[in-house]
């Protein structure tokens, strides 16, 4: 029986795609997503000009003087993050994160035309009821479906088909390869591993000894063609985070105790779209600099994705909490449990 197809899906230019819904007058221009210092994302007029995620915002205006920064606005892209996910989780009979902004999705056919059509109507859905652009990528395992969301950026659909895929498994450049790392691709070129191909000719301890075990092993696997094509959906995650700042939601008078309660709700809404519970919550209070982070932590007796529960908790342990003028909040629920596992530890 024939394995379903995998589609991998990626907003592009994620935050700068937001930000952009509100200005469109500067979608043809240089524009960068700022998260304190550094670039979290630039549109493609941007990218152009050699800007890249990550930079220092300095760095970026450098490279490209004209480069228009703008915060990251937190509770916005959340939001967008949210409504996305929900959108997937509605077209897909799985789904397994990627970040906040990309995902597998398994929707539930080996066949390559209706794969096609349902990756199109997906992307018609998001920008109709988003207004941001998303890539999508097809193929019979992850790796497949994310060089093919790759090679359809910006804005596209790109499916890799068996033939295709074939010649990739012997061809792809060593340092395409999804999740391997630059210092690891340098030790392969070393030992004249530039190809998927040229693994053939390596020995196997060679190449754990070069790579590691786990790597290793997975590069067999790709060359083998059995590489992953499991989904594992969000509802065996073990925790969720939300992150709010102040210039994230344009205002200056958030006093801690509502930005917290923002993330925390925003957090829990996640969790409970997942059918999911929590028996813990960390949360990480960042005051302006030079003050410490502030890490305030509790566990639960019985599991609630309940955000007034969790407020409560939090504001108990806030109010003995000495704290200068607050800059940002991170909301993480632990120890998450599906239902059934709610039901375990009640009985």
């Amino acid at each position: 029986m024939a394995r379903n197809l995998l589609l991998h899906v990626d907003a592009d230019s994620f935050f700068a795609s937001v930000v952009l819904r509100r200005r469109p007058e500067l979608a043809a221009r240089p524009v960068a997503v700022v998260a304190h210092v550094f670039v979290a994302s630039a549109n493609y007029p941007a990218r152009d000009r050699g800007v890249r995620g990550g930079m220092l915002a300095h760095e970026a205006q450098r490279l490209c003087p004209e480069l228009i920064l703008i915060d990251v606005p937190r509770d916005e892209v959340e939001d967008v993050s949210d409504a996305l996910f929900d959108i997937f989780n509605d077209s897909a009979r799985a789904v397994e994160p990627g970040s906040m902004e990309e995902a597998f999705l398994d929707v539930g056919t080996p066949d390559w035309e209706t794969a096609t059509e349902a990756g199109r109507a997906l992307r018609t859905r998001v920008a109709r009821q988003l207004g941001i652009p998303v890539s999508v990528g097809i193929g019979r395992t992850k790796l497949m479906a994310k060089l093919a969301s790759r090679a359809a950026k910006p804005d596209g659909l790109y499916a890799i088909g068996v033939e295709e895929e074939l010649g990739l498994r012997e061809t792809l450049p060593v340092d395409d390869v999804w999740g391997l790392g630059a210092k690891t691709v340098e030790r392969l070129r070393l030992i004249g591993a530039v190809r998927l191909g040229d693994i053939d000719g390596i020995a196997h301890d060679e190449l754990q000894r070069v790579c590691g075990t786990t790597m290793a092993r997975r590069l067999r696997r790709i060359r083998d063609a059995t590489d992953d094509a499991v989904l594992h959906p969000v509802e065996g995650r073990t925790s969720l985070s939300s992150e709010g700042t102040i210039s994230g939601y344009n205002r200056r008078d958030w006093t801690p105790v509502e930005l917290m309660e923002a993330c925390i709700a925003r957090v829990c809404r996640r969790a409970d779209r997942a059918g999911l519970a929590a028996t813990g919550i960390t949360v990480t209070l960042r005051p302006e600099s030079p003050s410490p982070a502030v890490v305030l932590k509790h566990r639960a007796t019985d599991a609630t994705a309940d955000p007034s529960y969790w407020a409560g908790i939090m504001r108990g342990e806030l109010a003995v909490t000495p704290l200068s003028r607050l800059v940002g909040v991170r909301a993480t629920l632990t120890g998450l449990l599906a239902p059934e596992q709610v039901q375990q530890t009640l009985f």
